[in-house]
């Protein structure tokens, strides 16, 4: 039992890390910084669900790290990730939540998972930081099921910190672009 409580009490620490970084991760305006800070939640993110015995979790984080690494690389050789690589990481996952399923919220890393790769694969950050929103309420709820309880914390924070990135990076500046464009043609007139 004693084993018990320190692996709980180690992975709220991985935790903490995990979601530190992660939060961060919707403010980066750079694709290949955004990948770096999810390689290192990702990892942290994965010790923390093995000290909890949330294997579904542990494998998506794990599979997830190494894709995104493969990311990282395309993007800083400034080429685009084939989509037969997004196929076949999709295909990973999905056998990896097949041999790791112990019932229906076991699904939720996979699924998300996927999602969140969606995300790394596009090129739109836009539509990752609206990605982040929805996992982040997600995995809320995957992580109270789990006991991870401040990584539940930490998807709070993330979602508070996407949402901000969306009104910040997304709708206004697009209101700023709009208003300008609007002055720049009153001047021409």
């Amino acid at each position: 039992m004693g084993n018990l409580s320190i692996n709980v009490i180690i992975a709220q620490i991985a935790g903490i890390f995990a979601m530190l970084v992660f939060a961060i991760v919707p403010q980066q305006k750079s694709k290949k910084r955004s990948l770096i800070m999810q390689i290192i939640s990702d990892i942290f993110y994965g010790i923390q669900y093995l000290l909890l015995n949330a294997f579904s979790a542990v494998a998506s984080n794990v599979i997830g790290a190494v894709n995104k690494y493969i990311f990282y690389v395309f993007a800083k050789k400034n080429k685009n990730v084939p989509i037969i690589i997004l196929f076949i990481y999709i295909a990973i996952t999905i056998v990896s939540g097949i041999l790791t399923f112990t019932n229906i919220l076991s699904v939720f890393p996979i699924f998300l998972s996927i999602l969140y790769t969606y995300g790394a694969w596009q090129s739109n950050l836009k539509i990752y930081r609206i990605i982040s929103v929805v996992g982040a309420a997600l995995w809320i709820i995957y992580n109270f099921s789990v006991g991870a309880y401040i990584g539940a914390i930490g998807n709070v924070i993330q979602l508070i910190s996407a949402i901000i990135a969306v009104i910040r990076l997304d709708i206004i500046k697009k209101e700023e672009k709009i208003n300008n464009q609007e002055n720049a043609e009153i001047l021409t007139k």
